[in-house]
């Protein structure tokens, strides 16, 4: 709870997705667990979003819903949570009511009319990129319409912004190198740690899975997509010692693309006996597969932060991330698994190192635990973000959350929140 030097603050977060809509991405997990976390410590949070329309969620649209203390106010999902409707327009007029609004929807235009409501009434405003300034980077031909929606909007809003929230300093560099000057904080993910502290048990669910108690088992978990580079996982599963022994590697998550031609690849190599493809997998499944795993990989092109692996930490597995990853800069320090390149035959290497210790596996996995106790926990994250929100209100700058700024940039007027 706050203490009473801390004012109550009334926040907005407007987001494409938001809880039960947890099948689209580790982003609607943490945001949910950071909004429920500020709650419980004293502010009013309301989140403006829209519902996936392949999911289940029901909840009536433009009405304020009860989410575990957060407000939540569902509205149409249009273009696929590109767009925003006609009642979010009429929403702004009352922006004045919140302290601050912090937007996550980046490639989205969806955020839009509250960015624009909350600059024309002097409140101030957060974005995140979560990731996604990274594809401007990407010359690729198929990235072209991101370059040009940052370049057309998206670079204008954030050096309007009154701060930019990063979730690790990877992501935060790739804002400097585009030339961005709001001032810049850093907050990691909120990863629901206390999910994972009691698992199911081992042994059932690796009969379950088909899986021998003395076969190393290696699980990623996450969208089937170009970015997590999965070819380049099989091929040093293939390559590895392990990898021609017994051991399995699992694939857990939906098709964003890809999965057609990975399953070509594994074929190819001929490991259609030990790679397998589970789809898109519920909370359950996720934690049965965390307690029959050995060991975690997220060996992505780029990941702003890596919240699969954060929870399979959580669980106590040890991970293999890539260096470009936002979660790796703990994990050496906490010698809770091993950052490598995205290159097969360091990944190979990582692989054979770890589960031919299996001892040195179970302490690492021990570390692992503490690290997300310590560093993604729901209340050190929460409490960090609280404390930037404060500091964007009232031009203090708190150095757990290891601001950056720039001396161009022009601080904006400073608003007391609400008590």
């Amino acid at each position: 709870m706050l203490k009473p030097s801390q004012p109550t603050m009334r926040i907005l977060q407007v987001t494409p997705y938001y809880e039960p809509d947890f099948q689209k991405g580790g982003i609607v997990r943490s945001t949910s667990i950071l909004c429920r976390e500020l709650v419980r410590q004293g502010h009013q949070v309301t989140v403006w979003t829209t519902q996936a329309p392949e999911g289940q969620n029901d909840s009536p649209l433009h009405q304020s819903i009860d989410m575990g203390g957060v407000e939540v106010i569902y509205h149409r999902n249009l273009a696929g949570g590109f767009w925003f409707d006609e009642h979010m327009v009429r929403s702004v007029v009352h922006i004045e009511r919140y302290d601050l609004v912090h937007v996550a929807a980046f490639w989205q235009a969806f955020g839009w009319p509250a960015l624009y409501a909350a600059h024309r009434k002097g409140i101030p405003t957060v974005i995140s990129p979560r990731g996604s300034l990274v594809m401007v980077h990407n010359q690729a031909r198929e990235a072209w319409k991101h370059r040009a929606m940052y370049w057309l909007h998206n670079h204008r809003a954030l050096n309007r912004a009154s701060a930019i929230h990063f979730t690790a300093a990877i992501e935060r560099q790739d804002a400097v190198d585009l030339g961005l000057r709001s001032p810049m904080f850093r907050v990691a993910n909120a990863l629901a740690n206390e999910d994972f502290r009691a698992l199911p048990d081992r042994e059932s669910w690796r009969q379950r899975l088909g899986v021998k108690e003395d076969q190393p088992l290696i699980l990623f978990l996450g969208r089937l997509d170009r970015r997590k580079a999965l070819d380049v996982l099989i091929e040093a599963f293939h390559q590895s010692q392990v990898g021609k022994d017994r051991a399995q590697l699992l694939l857990a998550g939906p098709d964003d693309g890809v999965e057609a031609a990975l399953r070509d690849q594994v074929s190819a190599l001929g490991l259609a006996s030990r790679v397998r493809f589970l789809g898109l997998v519920d909370a359950e499944v996720r934690a049965g597969l965390f307690s029959a795993s050995d060991l975690c990989t997220l060996t992505s092109h780029a990941e702003n932060f890596g919240n699969a692996a954060g929870e399979a930490m959580s669980a106590g597995l040890p991970v293999i991330v890539s260096q470009t990853c936002g979660i790796a800069e703990h994990i050496e320090e906490y010698q809770a698994g091993r950052v490598v390149p995205v290159e097969s035959t360091a990944i190979a290497r990582a692989l054979d190192e770890l589960l031919k210790a299996p001892h040195e596996l179970s302490q690492m996995g021990n570390r692992a635990r503490q690290l997300v106790e310590e560093k993604y926990g729901a209340h050190a994250v929460a409490t960090n973000m609280a404390k930037a929100y404060q500091d964007v209100l009232t031009g203090n700058r708190s150095p757990e959350c290891d601001w950056l700024e720039f001396k161009e940039h022009k601080r904006p007027t400073t608003r007391a929140p609400s008590r």
